[in-house]
């Protein structure tokens, strides 16, 4: 409770302020003011998370964070995150040069985009291979490496506060906190954006709503194009009898396929954003641009 009151008087302050941003003409400041408070507020929705959570296994938390760290130091040692950039980042470079190389909305540009994709989706499918054991052994442990793992870190943890009467509801009921406080960050985070843009809440919430509605049939379709591309690769890879390349085949398939849906659903998901008069659909942009100001 003292920290949601803390945080609720942050924010006021903080929204005091936007004000003299807009003023001064500091849209951009000010909006990147509100990002950084919207992290701030999730950073702290997680640690209220990770209290709870380790409440309901009666662990101490403050050994318990001791674990998370060694985790992520273990996790930093396998080299993961940094191998996954490399491949990111020579998909950047392959873009470019796509784009560089090839036309605009040309049919070459679009093969060399998807090749450049698939590359760098099997270049991260063989990082995750590559650092399984290693990423493993940083969850369960591998006492002939020296390595202790998170899981035994956290037995090992000396006890909290006393036992809950039902670990499952309580983890279930820190699961909904942190969700709702989300949502809470993020509503702070709209209405200092609204404020810093001078456009007034409740209308541009309104025209978010008109976003929502209008994405909602997009998703809810993409979703299950995504859902059958799982399914069509299970069934693939459960075919493949164990072999390697008939299994990379399944799942570089599987990636072009989800690839594609989200194509699908880009152009819809563009016309709720920005309109489409053709069509009836205003856009969440033209929809703010005519909002009034900010009630002083």
């Amino acid at each position: 409770m003292t920290r949601t009151l803390l945080r609720l008087a942050l924010t006021a302050a903080f929204v005091a302020g936007l004000g003299a941003n807009v003023l001064a003409g500091e849209v951009g400041q000010c909006i990147k003011a509100a990002s950084s408070n919207y992290k701030e507020c999730k950073g702290n929705c997680k640690e209220d998370f990770q209290i709870a959570k380790d409440a309901c296994i009666n662990k101490n938390h403050d050994c318990v964070e001791a674990c998370r760290e060694q985790r992520s130091e273990c996790i930093d040692a396998t080299g993961f995150a940094d191998l996954i950039k490399a491949c990111n980042a020579t998909l950047e470079t392959a873009i470019a040069g796509c784009k560089a190389q090839y036309p605009p909305d040309s049919v070459s540009r679009d093969l060399c985009i998807d090749d450049a994709q698939v590359a760098a989706f099997v270049c991260r499918v063989g990082v995750r291979k590559s650092t399984k054991d290693a990423l493993n052994d940083c969850r369960k442990g591998n006492p002939d490496l020296g390595i202790q793992g998170f899981r035994p870190c956290v037995q090992d943890c000396p006890a909290g506060d006393g036992p809950v009467v039902d670990a499952k509801q309580c983890r279930a009921d820190a699961a909904q906190a942190y969700v709702a406080c989300g949502s809470d960050c993020r509503e702070e985070f709209q209405f200092a954006k609204d404020t810093c843009r001078n456009k007034d809440h409740d209308c541009v919430e309104t025209c978010r709503e008109a976003r929502g509605t209008c994405e909602q049939p997009i998703r809810d379709a993409l979703d299950q194009a995504v859902t059958k591309c799982q399914t069509d690769k299970q069934t693939a890879v459960g075919l493949c009898n164990g072999d390697p390349q008939c299994i990379m085949d399944a799942l570089v398939v599987a990636f072009q396929c989800r690839d594609q849906a989200r194509e699908n659903a880009k152009p819809g998901l563009t016309a709720c954003r920005l309109g489409d008069p053709a069509n009836g659909i205003e856009g969440f942009k033209p929809c703010v641009t005519a909002c009034p100001p900010a009630v002083p």
